[in-house]
């Protein structure tokens, strides 16, 4: 038989048309499809394909360790955030001069899986109105990191 096919990888993707990250709170767990098996007469297994995660703009994706691994910002920027498996030979690629029609084919590879943590980057204007020598500088380098 053929070839089997590889699986999927899951890609985030910057969408402007999504504004949170509501949507994996609710399912944090994703698969990408697996590529099909190899069949008879040489014939190769289809790929899986890429599983696409659309997030907003200005997303920071942070591995296990704590560690950066992509700043999504721009529409249509990708992230590879886990590679699909490599599909399996087949009986058809084993074979040679000696083993004409082997009886075995060889397993694929698994793909990455991997625990990814999403973090949302926003932006606020804030304006602060009061009375001159209210303390309002204070205040201000006291809940943030602004240098008066």
């Amino acid at each position: 038989g053929g070839n089997g096919g590889n699986g999927g990888s899951i890609v985030f993707v910057v969408d402007p048309q999504v504004h949170t990250l509501l949507d994996f709170h609710f399912h944090p767990h994703v698969d990408a499809p697996s590529g099909k098996q190899g069949m008879g007469n040489n014939r190769d297994g289809a790929a899986g394909d890429d599983l696409e995660l659309r997030v907003p703009d200005g997303t920071v994706v942070v591995d296990e360790n704590g560690r950066m691994l992509a700043d999504l910002t721009g529409s249509g920027t990708r992230f590879e955030a886990a590679a699909g498996g490599r599909g399996g030979l087949g009986n058809a690629a084993l074979s040679s001069r000696a083993r004409r029609a082997p009886g075995f084919a060889l397993l694929g590879e698994k793909g990455q899986a991997r625990d990814l943590t999403l973090e949302l980057k926003t932006v606020a204007d804030v304006g602060l109105i009061g009375c001159p020598s209210a303390g309002k500088s204070s205040l201000v380098s006291v809940i943030s990191a602004a240098m008066s």
